[in-house]
């Protein structure tokens, strides 16, 4: 069985904000790499990234390592560094080889957390150099693909780069669960919709440090990694169903990436319960209370064109299979950060609560029609 890995990941390093892909104009803000206590950070505008203690904690795999010198948060991991930054391809398609993955769809480590600047252009400055690095790195590989990544906070500069990313190669982009503290459904991220409607990409809704009201409530990783990361994916469906996003792109491509699939019969549910009765006296006085969507949320999963990843052990997958439809769901491995299980795949694959056809569906069929792979 031909395996698609619709989310393994990258670890930046040096090269990606170097002079072949970052914009002159914001060269001398470029991200440095630093060492504190045997631990590697990213510098930007003299912040630390990852901020691993304190009010808006977050976690990161990246930078690796400090002038070769490996960080202790990468000491120990199968992979090698060449291999995490894909400077190696090779040593990544031995890897994928290991573990029985035919394809990998390439997110981003460093872009999982927000904001790494307040300021607007070199936000935007730093995601095209990322997507220009990715798209040199793995130009004519065909089998790893990649996510591009945008800066949401500057939409007619979103759309451009969405426009990029096509012609770079990239088979999604990559958003978080919230653009900032406004939601997934906010009327100005529409340009951005409909470009990546027109240039026929996927829109990967990634977990991840999104939401600063959210994560600034938290000052130790543990709970912070719980919540601050995981809900606002939910938020984020939340978003894109309630706000009509779907009704007005109808055709767009979805998939929420890493928070397995337990979530989704509980946050299905609510919103339907909520759909059919919010407001149902109220909108009688306050007709804004009603409903923006226009349809049951099943009504817009039955389209074909939302997925949902699922952790390979997660206990209820036959039951979102039978709530969404085995044409809905995919597998992401996560390679390489460090939390993942090792050979996934294979451990999806011996499971004997759910059929074969199933297992077909979530590791080849569903990935190659979400993302356009032959």
């Amino acid at each position: 069985m031909r395996v698609i890995d619709a989310d393994g990941h990258v670890e930046e390093n040096v090269d990606t904000f170097s002079d072949k892909y970052l914009d002159p104009a914001f060269r001398a803000l470029r991200p440095r790499v630093a060492g504190v206590d045997g631990l590697a950070y990213w510098v930007i505008e003299e912040q630390l990234y990852p901020r691993r203690v304190g009010p808006g904690c977050n976690n990161l795999g990246t930078p690796t390592n400090v002038n070769g010198q490996i960080a202790a948060h990468s000491l120990g991991k199968k992979e090698s560094i060449a291999n995490m930054e894909l400077d190696d391809i090779p040593a990544r398609l031995k890897l994928m080889d290991d573990e029985d993955i035919a394809i990998q769809v390439i997110y981003t480590t460093l872009f999982l957390a927000y904001p790494l600047t307040k300021n607007v252009g070199l936000a935007s400055a730093l995601t095209s150099s990322y997507n220009r690095w990715m798209g040199q790195r793995l130009s004519g590989q065909g089998r790893i693909k990649w996510s591009a990544v945008v800066n949401l906070d500057d939409v007619a500069g979103a759309v451009k780069q969405v426009r990029e990313a096509k012609q770079l190669g990239a088979v999604s982009v990559m958003v978080l669960g919230t653009a900032g503290d406004d939601m997934l459904d906010h009327p100005r991220l529409d340009p951005f919709y409909a470009a990546l409607c027109e240039e026929n990409l996927a829109l990967g809704v990634h977990v991840g440090w999104s939401c600063p009201a959210v994560n600034n409530l938290y000052s130790h990783i543990y709970p912070s990694g719980v919540i601050a990361f995981h809900v606002p994916l939910l938020m984020a469906f939340t978003a894109l169903v309630s706000g009509g996003v779907l009704d007005r792109f109808p055709q767009l491509k979805i998939v929420f990436l890493e928070a397995g699939c337990q979530w989704v019969p509980f946050i299905i549910e609510r919103i339907h319960h909520r759909f059919k009765n919010q407001g149902s006296t109220l909108r009688k006085f306050l007709p804004q209370t009603a409903p923006i969507q226009k349809l049951p949320v099943m009504d817009y999963i039955k389209r074909g064109n939302i997925y949902f990843s699922t952790e390979v052990e997660d206990e209820i997958l036959p039951n979102v299979l039978n709530l969404v439809g085995e044409s809905q769901v995919i597998f992401g491995s996560d390679m390489p950060h460090g939390d993942r299980d090792r050979c996934a795949a294979g451990i999806l694959q011996k499971r004997t609560d759910i059929s074969e056809s199933a297992k077909v569906a979530i590791l080849d069929k569903n990935p190659a029609k979400l993302y356009g792979i032959a």
